[in-house]
């Protein structure tokens, strides 16, 4: 039995941080640039995101023996790039601290965790869905302006996702790099320079807690945690879920201020750390986490260069790459929300709510919408009874 660093560990931490952060660093660069943050603010999210997924994925795995990756929360981005902009930086923070004390409390109590895990589906990926909705056809109404990308970069989407497809958004940032390359986005020159952070001054607002925090908080627990915990167990490995939520509470509460807006289990990018090809020895395998972590931690210190790249583009090519890069999401959401029958008429208000955007007393379209779809769960179920 080899107890050995492998190749096959380096190039499955690798491709894991490689299929995560190119799916999505737009869409967390269109959060904070929607939260308000300046070049250096976005900068330091980025570093800081990459210092504690890093520390966290190193950490965890070295700790339990078991490949754990974190991640940011994709779906928690794409919700704050729908709803930031109507409050500011500062009560954007306050509610992203107060999504890591969430986070930490659900470590604690177990009745929690059990309601969660109860929660339907259908309700939750329905909320998701009329999230990302208007965000995806906002990236399409992009092709008006840029038809030559957009069609290259579908041809290229399509080709690429029927072959391989975890390396599909890597390829739709390597193209559009090239096409920017061509036609002269970068006139500034890109350096590799080393990041720093800044400090943010989190507002505690309670519109922003009830309006920002709490669903935050339910798309990162329902989309991301619950998820990556089935993930984890799903390849035959325990996991202690207490202290793996304390631990990312902790770090999200205390590195919010820095830009560390959210922090959770990896679900789909966590599976090419988890499987037989890593490593046929299964108490090896965490070992490809902890190279996960430390190209993480490369990632954050050279934020500034990522983020140097990404501001140069157009904001509608960014929008159009961010689009792209949720369309897998939001089929997912689509087909998973109206599957179940028992469930499909709730999911449907719960979706229409959501996506009508009201806004009645303060509260947000996105907990009306569970609220609305919650009665009509009840309801109905009422009337079965009957």
């Amino acid at each position: 039995m080899s107890h050995s660093w492998k190749l096959s560990h380096f190039f499955a931490g690798f491709s894991a941080v490689l299929v995560g952060y190119t799916s999505s660093v737009v869409i967390v660069m269109q959060a904070a640039l929607t939260a308000g943050a300046t070049q250096g603010q976005l900068e330091s999210w980025l570093l800081v995101l990459g210092l504690i997924m890093g520390v966290s994925s190193i950490g965890l795995s070295w700790w339990y023996k078991t490949p754990i990756l974190t991640a940011w929360s994709t779906p928690g981005a794409a919700f704050l790039v729908a709803n930031a902009g109507s409050y500011t930086l500062g009560e954007v923070i306050g509610a992203c601290v107060i999504v890591g004390v969430f986070t930490v409390i659900s470590g604690f109590i177990r009745p929690l965790n059990h309601w969660l895990q109860n929660l339907p589906a259908s309700l939750s990926t329905a909320m998701l869905a009329a999230i990302l909705l208007p965000f995806c056809i906002k990236g399409f109404s992009a092709a008006s302006q840029y038809s030559d990308l957009f069609l290259i970069l579908l041809a290229i989407y399509l080709t690429v996702k029927a072959m391989w497809p975890k390396y599909t958004m890597a390829s739709l940032l390597f193209v559009t790099l090239i096409y920017a390359l061509f036609y002269g986005f970068f006139d500034q020159p890109i350096r590799l320079t080393f990041s720093t952070w800044q400090w943010m001054t989190p507002t505690f607002d309670g519109l922003a807690i009830l309006n920002l925090a709490l669903p935050l908080y339910l798309l990162t627990m329902l989309s991301q945690n619950l998820p990556g915990i089935a993930m984890v167990r799903q390849f035959d490995f325990s996991l202690s879920v207490k202290p793996v939520l304390v631990t990312m509470g902790l770090l999200n509460a205390t590195t919010a201020c820095l830009g560390g807006f959210s922090i959770n289990l990896a679900a789909i990018s966590a599976a090419l750390c988890l499987n037989q090809d890593v490593d046929q020895d299964a108490s090896q395998r965490y070992r490809s986490a902890i190279w996960a972590g430390v190209f993480y931690l490369l990632a954050g210190v050279f934020a500034t260069t990522v983020v140097s790249v990404f501001t140069q583009l157009p904001s509608g090519v960014t929008v159009m790459l961010a689009s792209f890069a949720l369309l897998g999401t939001l089929l997912m959401c689509l087909t998973q929300a109206f599957q179940n029958e028992v469930y499909r008429e709730a999911a449907l208000v719960t979706f229409l709510v959501i996506l009508s955007g009201i806004n009645v007393a303060g509260v947000s379209a996105t907990l009306w919408g569970l609220m609305a779809g919650g009665l009509v769960l009840q309801v109905s179920k009422r009337h079965k009874q009957q």
